[in-house]
Order: C-alpha cells, then sequence, then structure tokens
C-alpha cells in the first residue's frame, strides 16, 4: 500500500518506501505524518510497525501501553495524536528519554491542541516529516492501472476524481468497487463525471459523515447547500460566531470532506443532501439566498437550485426575473431558462410572458415565443404588450403574413415603425409605409441602434423602389443605406429580433442589381457577426448560397444549403417544465422557399431531370405556404424557369399574377422587376418561344435606359432571340454572354454561348463561341467544366478520347449518362457544348457499338454499360 501513499501527499520526504526502510533502520528516529482524515495516514503508520517488525524492533502504541524492554529498541506508535490529552503526551514524552526509543506520530492539521504543540517541539527540528493529501489525477490514474489494469479508460479516471475529490480513503474502496464489476463504463443518462457509486462506498461515507461531530457536519450541509466559505456568511446561516465558524471550517479541512476549492467532496455532499431532511435543506438556502442577496450579491446558482425545487422565494424571484433581463441581450437561451426560472419562484406569470416571448423567439424557439406572446396578445390588460406584439409580428413575417405583421409592429409603438413601414413595403402599400414613417419620425423618444436600424432599411427599400431617370443612383443610394443599416446593427444584432436583417436586404437588392460581390460582402459579414441569432442565420446562408448557384459554384451552393438546414431551428426553453427536447424545427417558411427553390434551380443547371422532378413538387408546395411578397421575386423566378422547362407553368401562372400586381402597387420599379423579366425570358428560352420571349426582351429594353443590370439582360434577350431563331453572331452572343458572366451571371453566359455554338453553321464561329463558353464557364468558376471540349488550333484534329472501360469513350459515357436521363440532343448539346448533330452522331456510333436494335434497348444497354463501368 506504501506505493499507494508515496505521491499522495502534498508534500513528501522524497520516495515513500524509501521513507519506511530509511525510517526502520535508524535508531531515535522521529517521523511526523500529517494530512487531513482519508489521506492514509493510519496506513503509513501500519507500513512502519511491520517494517520495524521485520527488523526485531517492538512497537507500542503510545497512548497507553509500555515496552517489554524499556531498556533496548522499540518503536511507539501515536496516532491521532490530535486528540492526545495532557496525560497521554506526558506518557509519549516519558517513553522517548529511553535511549533506543524511536516515534513515529500521525495527526490531523486542525486542531493542534497544546499538549501535542509540545510534544513536537520535544521532538525537536531533525524529525522526519511527511505531509499527505488529496491526490491529483496522475496518481489516481496509476491507482486506477493497477485495480483494473492498464485499459483503464480516462473518462473513468475522471470521474472517480471527480467524485471523490481525491481522496485516498474513498478512491481506493471506490476503485476495488469497480474492479469487482469488472470496470464498467459509465452507465448511459449520466452527465460526465459521475460514476454509479457502490452500496458499500456509499456506507462508507455515511460512516465518515456520523463519526463528525453535530456542529462539523452543519457546516458541511451548509457548504453542501451552496454556501460560500465565507465565515461571517457560515457564522450567520448556522446562528455561530464568526469565529467559532472559523474553527468549523478548519475542522472540516481536517476531516479530508472539504476541499481546498471550498468545495465539499462530491460523494460527501451527495450523501449530506440526501441524509438531510429536504426542507432543513431548503431552509437553509432560503436564508443563505436572503444573506447574500442583502449584501449585493447575486448567488445565481443558488436560486436556480430553489427554483429546480419549486421553491416561492421572493428573493430568487427577484434575482432570477433581474438577471433574465440582463441575458436577454446577451444569450436569450440563457434568459428563457431565468424567466421560466423566476416563474416558478413566486414571479407574476403575466409579467414574464412577453419577455419570455422575445427570449424563445430570439433562441430560434418561434413557435413557443408566439404561444408566450399569444398570451399577452389576448389579455387587453396584460402588461408588456407592446414587446409581444414585435414578437410575434417578427415571426408572422417569417411565415407569409407580411400585412398582419405591419399591424402588430404598429401596436408595438412608435420605435417600431421601421419594421412596420417595412412589412407595408413587401406587400405593396407604399404610401401606407411612408405615411407610418413620417408619423415615428414627429414622435418623441430616444433611438436605439435597433430602431435606427430599422427605419434605414425601410428607407433604402422605398429608395430602391424609385421610378424615373435617376433610378440608377437611388439604387445606389438604396444599397448604401442598406449597408449603413447593417453595419449599425452589428453591435447589437446577435440579440436583435427582426423581421429582416439589413443584410439579407442589402443582398436582395444587390442580388436585383447584379452586384454580387457587394451582396457576398455584406452577407458574410452579417454570418460572422449573427446578426438576428438563429432566427435569421438560415436566411443569410441560403442568400449566399443562392450567389453561388448564379455564378456556377454549385458545390458551394450545396454547402451553404447544408449548413442553412444545420441552423434551421433553435433551441427550446430548457427553463419551462413543459418544454420539448431539444431538436431543430426546420425552416421557417421564407426560408423553405428560397431553399426550395435553390434545389430546383440546381437541378436545372445540372441537367439533372429527376432531382429537379423531386425538387419541383416541393417547391410547389413550399410557395404554396409562403405567399409572393416583394422579397420573394428571386425564388419565384426561378419556379418559373422550372415550370416552363417541366411543361407545368400553370402551377406558377397565379403567384407570377400577384407577383405582377404587387409590382404594379410599388409603381413597377425597376429593380425588383427586372429579374422577374429575366426569369420570364430564360422560361420562353427553355421553352423555344420568341413570342414569348419578346415581351420580356421589350421590358427590359425599356429599363436599360436607367438600369446598366437591365441593359446587359437586355442585349443578352436579344443575342438569345436570334440564337432560337437559328440567327448565330458569334460576335454579339460572345459579347452578350461576357457581359452577364461580368454581372455575377456565369453559369447564363456560358451557357448562352454553349447554345449558340450548337446553333452555328459555320466553323469559326462554332470554335469561337466553344471557347468563350469554356473560358466563362473558368472564369466564372461554374463546376463540371470538362465537358467543354478545349478549343483547337487552326487546322488541329481533335485527338479520339480514349475508352476508360467497357465498348464507349469517355464522351460516349457523358451523352450516355444524359440520353439516360431523358435529355434531346439539343439539350445534351448545350450541356457539353457541342452541336445537336454531334449528339446524333454520338448516339448512333452507341447503337451500333452495343448492338442496339431500337431505342428502348439502347435505354437498356447504355443503363447496364454504365453500371458496369461505374
Amino acid at each position: 500500500m506504501i506505493a499507494d501513499l508515496r505521491t499522495a501527499g502534498a508534500v513528501a520526504a522524497g520516495d515513500g518506501s524509501d521513507t519506511v526502510r530509511a525510517i526502520a533502520g535508524r535508531p531515535g528516529t522521529a517521523v511526523t505524518v500529517q494530512g487531513p482524515g482519508g489521506t492514509g495516514k493510519s496506513v503509513l503508520l501500519d507500513e512502519l510497525a511491520t517494517a520495524w517488525d521485520r527488523t526485531g524492533v517492538a512497537v507500542v502504541d503510545g497512548h497507553t501501553a509500555e515496552p517489554a524492554d524499556p531498556t533496548g529498541e522499540f518503536a511507539v506508535l501515536v496516532d491521532d495524536a490530535h486528540r492526545l490529552t495532557d496525560d497521554a503526551a506526558g506518557h509519549v514524552r516519558r517513553l522517548l528519554r529511553a535511549p533506543g526509543a524511536r516515534v513515529a506520530l500521525a495527526y490531523r492539521p486542525w486542531p493542534r491542541p497544546a499538549a501535542l504543540t509540545r510534544l513536537l517541539a520535544d521532538l525537536g527540528p531533525d524529525r522526519r516529516a511527511v505531509v499527505l493529501g488529496h491526490a491529483d489525477r496522475t496518481q489516481v490514474r496509476t491507482w486506477a492501472r493497477e485495480h483494473l489494469g492498464e485499459a483503464a479508460p480516462a473518462g473513468l479516471v475522471d470521474a472517480v476524481l471527480t467524485q471523490t475529490g481525491g481522496l485516498p480513503a474513498l478512491v481506493h474502496p471506490l476503485l476495488r468497487a469497480l474492479a469487482r464489476r469488472g470496470g464498467e463504463p459509465v452507465p448511459g443518462g449520466r452527465r460526465p463525471g459521475q460514476l454509479p457509486v457502490p452500496a458499500e462506498v456509499l456506507d462508507r461515507m455515511r460512516t465518515a459523515l456520523t463519526a463528525l461531530d453535530e456542529e462539523t457536519r452543519a457546516l458541511l450541509h451548509a457548504v453542501a447547500a451552496g454556501a460560500p466559505l465565507e465565515d461571517e456568511v457560515l457564522g450567520e446561516v448556522l446562528e455561530l460566531p464568526a469565529v467559532h465558524a472559523a474553527e468549523l471550517i478548519d475542522a472540516g479541512r481536517a476531516s479530508g470532506l472539504l476541499l481546498a476549492s471550498g468545495a465539499v467532496v462530491p460523494l460527501a455532499q451527495g450523501v449530506l443532501l440526501a441524509a438531510t431532511p429536504p426542507d432543513v435543506t431548503r431552509r437553509t438556502r432560503r436564508r443563505l439566498l436572503a444573506l447574500l442577496v442583502d449584501r449585493g450579491e447575486e448567488p445565481l446558482e443558488l436560486a436556480r437550485r430553489l427554483a429546480a425545487e419549486r421553491v416561492r422565494d421572493p428573493h430568487a424571484a427577484q434575482l432570477l426575473e433581474r438577471l433574465g433581463d440582463a441575458a436577454l441581450t446577451a444569450d436569450p437561451a440563457l434568459a428563457a431558462q431565468l424567466l421560466g426560472e423566476a416563474a416558478r419562484s413566486g414571479a407574476p406569470v403575466a409579467g414574464l410572458a412577453a419577455r419570455r416571448a422575445q427570449a424563445a423567439a430570439l433562441a430560434g424557439d418561434l413557435d413557443r415565443a408566439l404561444q408566450w406572446a399569444d398570451t399577452v396578445l389576448a389579455d387587453g390588460s396584460a402588461p408588456d404588450r407592446p414587446r409581444a406584439a414585435g414578437v410575434t409580428a417578427a415571426v408572422l413575417a417569417q411565415r407569409g403574413l407580411p400585412a398582419r405583421a405591419a399591424a402588430l409592429y404598429r401596436l408595438a409603438g412608435a420605435e417600431r415603425a421601421g419594421s412596420a413601414a417595412l412589412a407595408l413595403l413587401a406587400t405593396g402599400a407604399r404610401d401606407e409605409a411612408t405615411a407610418v414613417l413620417e408619423a415615428a419620425r414627429k414622435a418623441q423618444g430616444l433611438p436605439t441602434m435597433q430602431s435606427v436600424s430599422e427605419e434605414l432599411m425601410a428607407q433604402g427599400v422605398a429608395q430602391s423602389l424609385q421610378p424615373g431617370e435617376n433610378a440608377a443612383d437611388e439604387i445606389a443610394a438604396a444599397l448604401s443605406t442598406l449597408t449603413r443599416a447593417a453595419a449599425l446593427l452589428e453591435p447589437v444584432g446577435r440579440t436583435a429580433l427582426l423581421m429582416d436583417t439589413p443584410a439579407a436586404l442589402a443582398a436582395l437588392v444587390a442580388l436585383h442589381s447584379g452586384e454580387l460581390g457587394v451582396a457576398d460582402s455584406v452577407l458574410q459579414r452579417a454570418v460572422g457577426s449573427d446578426v438576428g441569432g438563429p432566427p435569421c442565420r438560415s436566411r443569410h446562408l441560403l442568400l449566399l448560397a443562392w450567389i453561388a448557384m448564379l455564378a456556377g459554384r454549385m458545390s458551394q451552393a450545396q454547402a451553404y444549403m447544408a449548413r442553412a438546414r444545420a441552423a434551421g431551428g433553435g433551441t427550446p426553453d430548457a427553463g419551462d417544465p413543459g418544454s420539448r427536447d431539444l431538436e431543430p424545427h426546420g425552416l421557417e417558411p421564407r426560408d423553405e422557399v428560397f431553399l426550395q427553390a435553390l434545389e430546383v434551380g440546381l437541378a436545372r443547371r445540372s441537367s439533372d431531370v429527376p432531382a429537379l422532378v423531386r425538387a419541383w413538387v416541393r417547391a410547389r408546395e413550399a410557395i404554396v405556404r409562403y405567399p409572393v411578397d416583394l422579397f420573394t421575386l428571386l425564388p419565384l423566378g426561378e419556379l418559373v424557369v422550372a415550370a416552363a422547362k417541366l411543361k407545368d407553368a400553370d402551377r406558377v401562372r397565379p403567384h407570377l399574377t400577384e407577383a405582377q400586381a404587387l409590382l404594379d402597387r410599388l409603381g413597377s420599379p425597376q429593380l425588383w422587376a427586372t429579374s422577374l423579366h429575366w426569369s420570364g425570358a430564360q422560361a420562353a428560352i427553355l421553352t423555344g418561344d420568341p413570342a414569348a420571349l419578346r415581351p420580356h426582351a421589350a421590358a427590359l429594353v425599356a429599363a436599360a435606359r436607367t438600369s446598366p443590370y437591365a441593359a446587359t439582360l437586355a442585349r443578352a434577350g436579344r443575342a438569345w432571340l436570334r440564337v432560337l431563331a437559328d440567327d448565330v453572331d458569334a460576335v454579339t452572343v460572345v459579347a452578350a454572354a461576357e457581359q452577364l458572366t461580368a454581372v455575377g451571371l456565369g453559369w447564363d453566359g456560358s451557357r448562352l454561348a454553349g447554345q449558340a455554338a450548337a446553333r452555328a453553321t459555320d466553323p469559326r464561329d462554332r470554335a469561337t463561341l466553344l471557347a468563350c463558353a469554356r473560358t466563362l464557364a473558368d472564369s466564372a468558376g461554374c463546376e463540371a467544366t470538362a465537358a467543354v471540349p478545349a478549343p483547337r488550333r487552326a487546322g488541329e484534329s481533335r485527338p479520339a478520347p480514349a475508352p476508360v472501360s467497357g465498348q464507349l469513350s469517355e464522351r460516349e459515357r457523358e451523352v450516355a449518362r444524359l440520353v439516360v436521363a431523358g435529355q434531346t440532343y439539343r439539350e445534351i448539346g448545350g450541356r457539353l457544348y457541342i452541336s445537336a448533330k454531334t449528339v446524333e452522331h454520338h448516339v448512333s456510333r452507341m447503337r451500333q457499338r452495343l448492338g442496339a436494335s431500337n431505342r428502348s434497348d439502347l435505354l437498356a444497354r447504355l443503363r447496364a454499360e454504365l453500371a458496369e463501368g461505374a
């Protein structure tokens, strides 16, 4: 056992086994062993007794025994020397006068009676001193390996150390009990650091506590209940003089059950609290809480313990409510828990409801936020109704009810006028929004960063709606206003409950005007600052995915979408007894519209018809759940294009009509209408319908007079019209394609050049267009560009691709995959930047090579060939 003790001491006089041998072999030796209870003092004395006995030295108990031969060599062992009476100390002192006497004294650091003090002085400064203490992790790991073998898991070692505080008298019994059970790991459902403590170890702990005097046990119970290790506090809690409380602290430390950190050994704490009647513990905690609060402290954990036991205490309720309010601007999830605990401690539920709604919303649990806010709004006399109205408005705005949100923002007061105006603009009520902003400017009150930012958001969107010759300047001003609003909100944006964020609105304006770099920059800053908190994380990530999709960076778009899905939902109120388990709640309807439109857009751009059909079904449901507003025109446009490709345009016609009516109410703002017209043009291109393309092209031409972005799209639309009519002007197409890429539409530019190449009859034009398609795809970062053939020098023949496996070349495999996917020759040509005739030639060769008799036979053989190659 000496190996158990040699590193257990806080200070040790050399190696333990060497110490025993040195002491046992020296006549006239005096050694003192000091340490709290349970650190191994008695074990060390037993080892010394065994060593002396082996060398022929008689061993006597120094408390009462006499040596058989006082003139020979003998050893005196005195355990628990801190309990020596004057008579017992005198007896030991007399024995030490013998020439062959040796002595070993073991004692706790407290108490230090006068008899022990005099005896230690008589031993002199040359005595050998060993000081024992609680073991550290290294020592516990060594003991664990001795009991459980080298495979003792680190988690188990940490759990043993945590439960026992490193007290050797507890560590060894616990390890022995675990060894008998085969060293089972910590069962599931327990917190880290906890172990199932065997009954024999608990019994040992109860015995040790019973052996303590009543006052020391009361002190340990008070500390276990949450009292700080301060004389004055403990004196008042225990109704004792502070001096006496200080002595009890020393007694607690000497017992080994009170750690240097001021905490009770966790195993002892559990036994103490379980053995003490609950009403006694509650009374102690309430007295302690009142004492600490009265002297200006904020014992949060103590108040939370009382709340967990549903103890109604005014001090706890006030403290939890105050700290919950403070946490609203720093940690909404914590605020939700604290406010719930305040209610359980006796704070009025009605008075907390609006703040609990705000905390739940900021933490991302919008369903619970609506529940709490609704209880306030349903009661006309309830306090804090403006706050509840603001919470409900923010949630309803994300769920497709901006008009109702506008009414609630008005109820929330003049400081929410910016959000009220923004909601009105989203529905097309421009004049009403202007009136709300003007009324708010006349109202008195000190502005906050959030209220100023909300007003700037509404102002920026209003600027983006301005028609006329100065529309381009107004759009630039709108971007400036919205980016300023975003910067202003960043310091407090994490806990700002918003209808939408200025970063998202700035990104939408930038996307509608071809400024993808601006959109990406402002969104990245918002993601870094976590503006809007959990309710807005998916919003920002989905807009970043939209930018990546437009630019042709499909993998990046998928990555952003995956992050947005993971960010969807929030944290339920863990402090509420009716709270659900922590789980994601899914994306809100507004975010779901963008997500499903992205799925549709990515499937369309990758020519994956089965994936497009699946995404289209989900997108139709999403757009039904979220009616069209000003800020969802982008996903609507993408769905218009997909509907044309799938010949299901009737599905989106009502939504398109609603969007057009909305734009008409706003005065047909060029910024917001341009992208929708471009989507209409793309739909006409996909269906090969020049007549359907003309009205959209005309609208783009009209907007081109005041909008550089619209001018770029108009030129691209004219180029597409000519391509659809098989009138391919390579110079015009290349210019239009390059301009599309310059405004961030790299995939569209590359596709225009590729489709023109597929229809070109002049070989030089075809080569020029193919080179342009590949260059634009590369420069825009578009993926799958390996399918774009490299331009050839004049007179250079194209080398035949080497077959990779089976009977088909790599190019034929690319064509085969698209044929199996159900694409037409023209679609395949546009995808691979080759002509439809070339596709037909590849298909003919594959039919001959595979021996297919008809098209269905060819498809079956191609599927088998592709599966074998995979």
